[in-house]
């Protein structure tokens, strides 16, 4: 793949991360599922410490282990008067750094990126930490992504007593 090219797909997937990003601080969660592709699956797993580090397993409990409808059912749960957790609703903000984007064979992108989530409510901070990696999957109209995989490593282990209900 030429410089050019590099440099066109790292903005493109940029553009995806900042449109994704607005979507989820306004809270337009209908919206942020139609990035979305119905075969997805979005992992949060607990992460561990090691001698060796932070770790995490695919086979272990997660925060979020979701496919589409799953998701879906998270956004009515958030739109609803039921949600509790998020009455008043979280003032939300997000910081994204793309680290590394590769695309494959297949067509597929793999795009890795560092994540900063502040979360304010109740005059409470709690702010989230971490890396994603995400598999992308350019849209058949020529315009963006689908996002297709999104496995999100957390830098804390323990989340705290507030409730769980941002996404990541």
């Amino acid at each position: 793949m030429t410089d050019v090219m590099n440099t066109q797909l790292w903005t493109a997937v940029e553009n995806f991360y900042r449109r994704e990003t607005l979507l989820l601080q306004d809270r337009r969660y209908r919206e942020w599922l139609e990035l979305m592709d119905g075969s997805i699956s979005y992992r949060v797993p607990v992460t561990t410490s090691s001698l060796n580090g932070l770790e995490s397993s695919e086979d272990e409990l997660g925060y979020y282990d979701e496919d589409f409808e799953l998701l879906k059912a998270r956004v009515a749960k958030l739109e609803s008067k039921q949600s509790w957790v998020e009455q008043p609703p979280s003032r939300l903000r997000y910081f994204i750094q793309v680290v590394d984007v590769t695309h494959q064979d297949d067509g597929l992108i793999i795009a890795r990126s560092n994540l900063l989530l502040l979360q304010y409510r109740w005059n409470m901070e709690q702010q989230f930490s971490g890396g994603r990696t995400d598999l992308l999957m350019p849209r058949e109209d020529g315009g963006s992504f689908l996002l297709r995989n999104r496995r999100v490593v957390l830098d804390r282990q323990a989340l705290g007593n507030q409730g769980l209900s941002v996404f990541f």
